[in-house]
């Protein structure tokens, strides 16, 4: 075993030796210290960017290179310092991986779905008026806060029966807030949550929760929004690929959950969500 630091490092080198010994051929447009760039990695970094018309597409593509090209010599810098095993790389790393392998999921899934035929999009526009004919874009009254880590302190709302006692609501509370007016398009408010406002008394505020945000509001104006009949269709088969698509991805989940081995702290342990109280638009 006297022999085997040598051997290794004889291994090492021969290692090396075979990545520099790798050229730029065929698909592979350049090598850098022994690390390939394929072409298909050059038509990627393009993507979709807007080339304008009569543009020499060779430039293009060699510019495109010069950017991996610099991008890898900076990551292999970056690893030869060791920041490829920081917890930080390794964290991003998995969220980075996890996004990506999420994404050509519901890319593959989408290549499944066939068009609508226009029995289904008619049915889709008549069922979600908001989006279509009677699409319309609100003036509302509105006062926007970050979420609460306290939930409970949101039940106090449904006392409050207008944007004045909302307000007054908040500020006993302790909990900032920005009030104004905006504009909410109900095309985006989708149609089981514009029912639900709709269905209020008038002046009575409506809670949205969402991203992280509770917006409260009342509607104090509104315009039509209707677009011709071709735009409308194609809004209805996006909403409907959109559908479709999260209806897949739901029921894979829904197998994956069921068939995985998930552990949980207790502390960490998923609950029932608690429902906020007043009038939630979910």
């Amino acid at each position: 075993m006297k022999y085997r630091g040598h051997i290794i490092g004889v291994v090492c080198m021969a290692m090396l030796a075979a990545g520099c010994d790798k050229k730029p051929e065929g698909q592979v447009a350049a090598v850098v210290n022994g690390d390939e760039i394929t072409l298909k990695e050059i038509n990627a970094e393009i993507g979709t960017a807007n080339i304008p018309e009569g543009a020499d597409s060779k430039e293009i593509q060699k510019a495109a290179l010069q950017r991996i090209v610099e991008r890898r010599l900076l990551a292999q810098a970056a690893q030869e310092d060791g920041l490829d095993k920081t917890p930080e790389f390794l964290i991003r790393s998995r969220q980075v991986n996890d996004a990506l392998l999420v994404q050509l999921l519901g890319q593959r899934a989408e290549k499944s779905f066939q068009v609508p035929d226009q029995a289904a999009i008619d049915k889709f526009m008549a069922d979600n008026p908001s989006m279509f004919a009677g699409r319309k874009m609100y003036v509302v009254d509105r006062i926007q806060f970050a979420l609460p880590a306290d939930m409970s302190k949101l039940k106090s709302l449904e006392s409050s029966h207008s944007m004045e006692e909302v307000a007054a609501q908040l500020n006993s509370l302790g909990i900032k807030f920005e009030r104004g007016p905006a504009k909410m398009d109900s095309a985006q408010l989708g149609q089981q949550r514009l029912n639900q406002i709709l269905a209020l008394p008038s002046g009575e505020p409506f809670v949205i929760p969402e991203n992280g945000m509770v917006t409260v509001a009342i509607i104090t104006g509104e315009s039509p929004l209707v677009g011709n009949k071709a735009e409308m269709a194609q809004m209805a088969t996006q909403a409907l690929r959109r559908q479709a698509l999260g209806k897949t991805l739901e029921d894979r989940l829904k197998q994956a959950r069921a068939k995985g081995d998930i552990k949980y702290q207790p502390e960490f342990a998923p609950k029932n969500s608690a429902k906020l109280g007043g009038n939630v638009a979910s």
